[in-house]
């Protein structure tokens, strides 16, 4: 074999060099062949390192062999081999590949080494998990699983802002628990809690992937509806007021009535973020709960002017 890759000074060769290594690393030849390794990689085939000297690559993995081919199509393109990771047995590795050339800057060979990062890919989960979790206790209501208000007008502006780009119709209902202060004062708010969690599941269970629902009050909703038009928005509300009636949730070992008022808004040029076609669908509750509860309402006209409009809950 040839002795270009000879190295030995003193008592140092390349067969102790490679030995100490903390990582898994071989010395391959152009034509895909062991030059040199140690332990660590031997281990990946079961067999001893020495064994493994001047045998090509391929003879133990035809998909290496053909990742060596293609290194040397980068190096002899004038490319680095980019960092990559590999998952071996149950653990990853970070596979480093770097270029051996001779004095004239022809790659002769390359430089393998393989880290094992098992450990920090494992800390690197467990630290997204935790900002996933962190992420969805800031944009979402603890109680009901469903947006906080915040997060709900945020999203709410940026759908807006879609749907008028692409020109498609939106809606909004606006959902106020009747009587629910009836249900705290007799019951508890335990009780409350209960009545509150079984109509947000309600609504999750009857909405659309795209659909955005936010808690936006103690016993206020409110649902973004993407492309839906006004009778579209009227027949989901209409449904969803039919399914709230239907819970009957259990309180105090008794099921216990829910109704909503629900308003519904439709997209006008008027609205120029949520808070406006929020506002139109608020005032179109407030007539359902006038008109005796327990409905589904809509405005003839926009509401241009707020009104001060206190409404027992």
């Amino acid at each position: 074999m040839t002795n270009r890759f000879e190295l030995q000074h003193e008592s140092i060769t390349l067969e102790s060099l490679f030995k100490s290594m903390p990582v898994a690393m071989a010395l391959i030849d152009r034509e895909g062949r062991h030059v040199a390794l140690n332990q660590a990689l031997a281990d990946f085939s079961g067999l001893d390192a020495h064994v493994l000297v001047g045998k090509k690559v391929e003879d133990l993995s035809k998909e290496s062999g053909e990742n060596i081919r293609r290194d040397f199509r980068f190096f002899d393109a004038g490319q680095d081999v980019p960092d990559h990771e590999v998952e071996i047995e149950g653990r990853i590795y970070l596979v480093s590949v770097k270029p051996v050339r001779d004095s004239s800057g022809y790659a002769i060979g390359e430089m393998v080494a393989l880290t094992d990062i098992t450990g920090n890919k494992q800390i690197e989960r467990e630290l997204a998990e935790a900002n996933r979790q962190l992420q969805y206790l800031a944009s979402h209501d603890s109680l009901t699983g469903v947006l906080n208000a915040r997060t709900f007008y945020e999203v709410g502006d940026r759908m807006m802002s879609v749907a008028r780009r692409e020109n498609k119709p939106f809606s909004v209902l606006f959902i106020d628990l009747d009587h629910f202060k009836r249900v705290n004062d007799t019951y508890g708010h335990d009780a409350g809690d209960t009545v509150l969690k079984a109509v947000s599941a309600c609504m999750k269970q009857g909405s659309r992937e795209s659909d955005v629902i936010g808690r936006v009050g103690g016993e206020e909703f409110s649902i973004f509806l993407p492309e839906t038009d006004h009778d579209g928005a009227l027949l989901v509300a209409e449904k969803l007021r039919i399914r709230i009636e239907e819970l009957m949730p259990t309180i105090a070992g008794k099921p216990l009535q829910v109704t909503a008022s629900i308003g519904v808004a439709s997209s006008m040029k008027h609205h120029k973020s949520i808070a406006d076609i929020q506002r139109d669908a608020d005032h179109a509750m407030y007539h359902a709960k006038k008109e005796g509860r327990n409905r589904v309402s809509c405005l003839e006209l926009p509401c241009y002017v707020e009104q001060a409009m206190a409404h027992e809950g």
